[in-house]
């Protein structure tokens, strides 16, 4: 576990470094043209100024999957499918999981006592699941219908759309704000990118 952190460090650093480094040099240049030039930078914040919603990618993500047709018609293959699935879940969980393993994979992330109970309780959890599969797999090959109350109760859709609304309205204060005091938000600017400048030099010294 300790050399794949020194890993992600030596090989994230660098890069982030470099991107700290370019940030602070365009800030500060963007600062310094607020301070010199602030209609400049108005028209290109208004040619860069372009408005990206995820609310059409979220809406191919939400769009329903309609599959009951499909299982309905081949319930005994389905159900089949379920079994062996739940059959083979069963052998590696009871037969080959060892939490042991995972306990002396992660002992360094906490109490290995408290690993080996959290381990051992997802292992459980996943055996009954597993149980329950068997059930569902043997109502989908002689009984299918048996299903329909319980899939009415629960097939339903949940989106985001209605709550990533308020994430997809455009705020213009920020713009309004530089547009109104441009030589204190510049300012401020290059304060702030001297500051990240300086600091990333003291890190090479």
């Amino acid at each position: 576990m300790n050399a794949i952190v020194d890993l992600a460090v030596h090989t994230l650093g660098p890069v982030l470094y470099v991107v700290l480094l370019v940030g602070a040099a365009g800030g500060l240049v963007v600062g310094i043209m607020l301070l010199v030039d602030s209609a400049r930078v108005m028209r290109w914040n208004h040619s860069l100024n372009a408005w990206y919603s995820t609310h059409r990618a979220t809406d191919v993500l939400e769009r329903p999957v309609e599959v009951k047709r499909v299982v309905y018609r081949w319930h005994r293959v389905a159900g089949v499918l379920v079994f062996a699935g739940a059959l083979f879940s069963l052998d590696v969980l009871i037969f080959g999981f060892k939490t042991d393993a995972l306990t002396r994979a992660f002992r360094d992330l906490g109490n290995p006592a408290l690993l080996n109970l959290l381990f051992e309780t997802v292992r459980i959890f996943l055996i009954v699941g597993n149980l329950a599969a068997f059930l569902a797999a043997a109502v989908l090959v002689f009984r299918p219908s048996l299903l329909k109350g319980l899939e009415t109760w629960g097939d339903r859709q949940y989106g985001s759309s209605q709550s990533s609304l308020a994430l997809d309205a455009m705020r213009f204060q920020p713009d309004e704000f530089a547009r109104a005091k441009p030589r204190l938000v510049g300012g401020a600017i290059v304060l702030g990118s001297l500051y990240v400048l300086i600091s990333l030099g003291l890190l090479l010294v």
